[in-house]
């Protein structure tokens, strides 16, 4: 069971696609891919060795 969570902001969902990518390529499974949440923000996620949920999100409201 996951103990925490952190995200990583990043500045548009292009960008957590192509870091989604980048991650799966040098090995790392996700929980899930680059996916468009009903409020809005876009997040992958994995589950690191250390039990910790990591995502790559973007939301629209952080940067206007």
């Amino acid at each position: 069971m996951p103990q925490a969570c952190v995200e990583f902001e990043v500045a548009d969902a292009a960008a957590v696609a192509d870091a989604a990518a980048e991650l799966e390529a040098g090995g790392h499974a996700l929980l899930h891919g680059a996916r468009l949440e009903p409020w809005g923000q876009t997040v992958a996620r994995l589950l690191s060795p250390e039990g910790l949920v990591v995502g790559v999100s973007h939301a629209p409201w952080l940067h206007v």
